[in-house]
């Protein structure tokens, strides 16, 4: 047990006596180095959780980096939504344009059509006349054909296309005229000109019932061809090669059609007077 003596420069320790102030310095400088190492343990301690908790310090970090971008890429976003909002909406105006100048040229067309459609009824209205009075100059019926001084109707009727020689003549004679006479070489080539044509390449023209009937016959004497104005055929005709025959078979061939080929001069042939075919009416232009 220490005992501080009444100087106070002096401690007994046991049966030691020892100075005092080396003695206070000597715990002091102890309590020093423990407080040192007190300071180094918990400096190192808290090292240590200072690098345990850093990755939870990074972590939080990168969120706050990962909102940041986030919200940088929604503001592109919204960006980005606008313009297209305002790209969908010019397309709109742009559409609505479009459909209304679509509408106007649809009204435009349909007036054009319209207008179109007048001028092709009133062209073929003056197309129509027109071409009757340049058929007929003015000197024959509608539907007739002015050729060397004479009115031409080529008939076929719609109820009854084809007829015989008799009521061939008979329907002539219905419009004011007769079947066609053809007294002249010159109307002969004007009737080949401007009446219809076969082509015997594509089949035999004795195998149809092409041609039409003209006022020609022999039903009075056999072999002695008369106009139906009772004048004799003044010429040799313009027969076809080998016609006429007067019979094929047992039939009498007593009338003649006129039927266009190749050759203005070889247009007539003899047939039997019942068959069925079209006929050419004539008859003087009006005067």
């Amino acid at each position: 047990m220490a005992k501080q003596e009444n100087n106070g420069s002096m401690v007994t320790v046991g049966s030691r006596s020892l100075p005092l102030y080396p003695l206070v310095n000597g715990f002091l400088g102890l309590l020093n180095a423990i407080l040192i190492l007190t300071a180094i343990v918990i400096g190192i301690y808290c090292g240590k959780v200072s690098e345990e908790s850093a990755p939870d310090q990074i972590t939080v970090q990168g969120l706050i980096i990962e909102v940041k971008q986030l919200q940088i890429m929604q503001t592109e976003a919204v960006k980005a939504q606008k313009e297209a909002e305002q790209a969908v909406e010019k397309e709109l105006r742009e559409h609505q344009q479009l459909k209304l100048l679509l509408g106007l040229n649809k009204t435009l067309i349909d007036s054009i059509q319209r207008g179109h459609e007048v001028l092709q009824v009133e062209r073929a209205t003056l197309k129509s006349n027109s071409s009757d009075m340049r058929e007929s100059c003015g000197l024959c019926k509608s539907g007739w054909l002015f050729i060397n001084a004479s009115c031409y109707f080529h008939g076929k009727s719609a109820l009854d296309p084809l007829k015989n020689w008799q009521d061939s003549r008979s329907d002539c004679i219905r419009r004011g005229a007769d079947l066609a006479v053809i007294n002249s070489l010159e109307e002969q080539r004007n009737l080949f000109q401007f009446l219809p044509k076969m082509d015997p390449r594509i089949r035999p023209w004795w195998s149809t019932q092409g041609g039409f009937w003209i006022g020609l016959t022999d039903i009075q004497t056999e072999g002695q061809w008369v106009w139906v104005n009772n004048v004799p055929m003044q010429n040799l005709g313009y027969w076809i090669t080998d016609e006429p025959t007067g019979t094929r078979g047992t039939e009498e061939q007593h009338c003649v059609a006129f039927i266009n080929l190749r050759n203005p001069r070889k247009t007539f042939f003899d047939d039997p007077c019942e068959v069925q075919r079209e006929w050419l009416c004539e008859m003087e232009p009006k005067v």
